[in-house]
């Protein structure tokens, strides 16, 4: 049995909170961590993304990206819907998110930025289809603890845009951390002519105490 199924008997869904596993009264999430998620909203238009990456928000992200809990986008994609509403995109706008890396994507059994890209495509009501592709495999296994420049060094060449690509995009992605795979997609995407906005569910929001 895998972990997407033993997650379903152990947490059935709207039974208990897809976040911390309370009982959840027929919600995807618990009242407490739905006050946790609203205590962490960012303005999105301004952060380009919906939560800062801790508590309730980083729960759902980890059981989207590491247990399959493909419910956990469907309450990420609410902010995120709200947010892409305020940035007035275009009616025939296209929703895409960062590929993953088809190695990767086998073992973990889903493409989480796929999923979450679909879940705020189906709030906005708009088309959602891969327009990036992952070039090349990435060589390096994670990018954590990198800075900027070296993020961005080791994504040069590693996307490349669909051909024939819609007018008007958003970029969905999970966690931004220092914006260099966004960017590095998003300028790809401009290359190739269209205009992107980009929004991610989470941020990570450093020295809060200043």
């Amino acid at each position: 049995m895998n972990v997407k199924n033993i997650w379903k008997i152990l947490f059935p869904e709207r039974v208990v909170c897809v976040a911390c596993g309370r009982p959840s009264r027929g919600e995807l999430i618990c009242e407490q961590c739905q006050d946790e998620l609203d205590a962490l909203r960012l303005d999105g238009t301004v952060e380009h993304a919906s939560y800062r990456y801790d508590g309730a928000a980083k729960k759902l992200i980890h059981r989207l990206k590491f247990d399959n809990v493909t419910a956990a986008a469907t309450v990420l994609a609410r902010a995120v819907a709200l947010d892409a509403l305020k940035l007035h995109i275009a009616p025939d706008t296209v929703v895409t998110w960062v590929t993953m890396p088809e190695k990767r994507r086998k073992e973990r059994g889903i493409d989480h930025g796929q999923v979450l890209a679909r879940a705020v495509a189906l709030r906005l009501g708009l088309e959602c289809r891969r327009l990036l592709i992952r070039s090349q495999e990435n060589p390096f296994r994670t990018q954590r603890g990198s800075s900027k420049a070296r993020r961005l060094r080791n994504l040069q060449g590693m996307f490349a845009a669909e051909e024939n690509l819609p007018r008007y995009i958003l970029l969905v992605d999970d966690v931004l951390t220092t914006g260099a795979t966004t960017e590095t997609c998003a300028a790809c995407l401009r290359a190739g002519g269209a205009h992107v906005s980009v929004l991610t569910a989470a941020k990570v929001v450093k020295n809060l105490e200043g």
